[in-house]
């Protein structure tokens, strides 16, 4: 499974550190965080460092107000009903022209975040497929299924998806789902199984799956054989929220702690933790296994009190997804039994890791992945049920 890196607020040179730090990659641009003049030059300095392109077009809220979307050509300015009845032609245009600027590696589609799977969904999703081989017929598509957490937690919902999948003639499709609460890590076992679910559905039907705006609660979906995750810097990459798509005038700067992700834990610290680990003589439970040992956190283990060494957010961030891309690349294993097993492990891991150091205090608080073992565990074992004979019989097929 592959890392993309999901574009943002203050982006754009950390994934070209990471498609050097890597040679190459797929980032995934979001015209939210980059003028429309500006966004052809950014994709050429990505081409040259051997990366490739996509453009997610972000209609995820079309009835919402959001200043910088609205300065491009393909977002709707008037007459939503419409958009939403299925009149996308004029957007499709307008992305298709967008694509080619870029020179994106596929056409990714837009649509709107779905609150009921039925007919009239599919109907128009299928009408912006046939739009786009109007517009770009030469090109690969990758249709976006945006879901509501309503629509996440319903598993009758999640199979019409997967069956109206079958009908579109895409190469992939892209999903965002909404978190069911205002959690970064979600508690609830079903909403993790059926995005498990859909993926492994589409992926039976040999088309290519990204899971966009997700954290490494979301390493399990490779054992759906996911394609890719796409993940970013700040939280609103990493779970993908409503009001991340709407322009409010909030001029207060927001005071931010520097988290540090400890990969094995699964879990992620405050620096003021670090130190007190550190006086306790524990902080080499917390460094990176050998395998993720990288240049932007090193500093923190070097014998010094971590709270001094100047990690920061920059370096927090790069070590984030330096982490989280060895993990998607290690994901994956020969059977589906194996992958299976490397997951499940995987939380044994980090269960005794996090269970010794809670016991000397040592949390992550609301990164703390404590609640969520067994919250993964329980969707492993539903996703097995319902998947382990066709997925270990169709494993490299898929």
């Amino acid at each position: 499974m592959e890392l993309f890196i999901q574009m943002g607020h203050n982006m754009q040179a950390l994934a070209l550190e990471h498609l050097e730090e890597f040679d190459g990659g797929t980032i995934i641009i979001s015209p939210m965080n980059i003028l429309p003049n500006k966004v052809k030059g950014y994709a050429t300095r990505v081409h040259k460092k051997k990366g490739k392109v996509l453009v997610d077009p972000q209609l995820y809220y079309p009835r919402q107000y959001q200043k910088k979307l609205s300065q491009y050509a393909y977002w709707p300015k008037s007459d939503i009903t419409s958009l939403e009845m299925g009149q996308f032609d004029t957007v499709v245009e307008e992305l298709s022209k967008l694509n080619n600027e870029v020179e994106a590696e596929a056409f990714l589609l837009p649509s709107i975040t779905a609150k009921k799977i039925d007919d009239l969904w599919n109907k128009i999703q299928k009408i912006i497929i046939e739009s786009a081989k109007k517009y770009a017929p030469d090109m690969k598509y990758i249709h976006t299924i945006s879901l509501s957490s309503d629509v996440l937690n319903d598993e009758s919902q999640i199979e019409r998806v997967i069956e109206y999948v079958e009908e579109w003639d895409v190469e992939g499709v892209y999903i965002v789902c909404e978190h069911p609460e205002r959690y970064y890590l979600v508690d609830r076992p079903l909403w993790v199984s059926n995005i498990m679910s859909l993926v492994a559905g589409i992926k039976r039907q040999r088309k290519m799956t990204i899971v966009g705006y997700a954290s490494h609660q979301l390493l399990c979906m490779a054992l759906a054989k996911c394609d890719a995750i796409a993940s970013g810097n700040f939280l609103n990459l990493r779970w993908f929220q409503p009001e991340h798509f709407e322009t409010i005038d909030d001029k207060q700067p927001s005071r931010r702690a520097v988290w540090y992700y400890c990969p094995q834990a699964l879990s992620e610290y405050k620096i003021p933790f670090l130190d007190i680990a550190k006086r306790m003589d524990l902080l080499d439970r917390i460094e990176p296994p050998v395998t993720m040992k990288n240049k932007y956190s090193e500093m923190l283990f070097n014998g010094s009190l971590p709270s001094s060494t100047g990690f920061g957010e920059k370096e927090a961030f790069r070590h984030y997804l330096y982490c989280l891309h060895k993990q998607c690349q290690n994901s994956v294993l020969e059977t589906y039994a194996e992958t299976k097993n490397l997951h499940v492990l995987m939380l044994e891991t980090a269960e005794q890791l996090l269970s010794g150091l809670e016991k000397k205090g040592i949390k992550g608080q609301d990164r703390d992945f404590t609640e969520i073992l067994d919250v993964n565990r329980a969707a492993i074992s539903a996703f097995d049920m319902a998947y382990h004979f066709p997925l270990s019989q169709e494993w490299n097929d898929l």
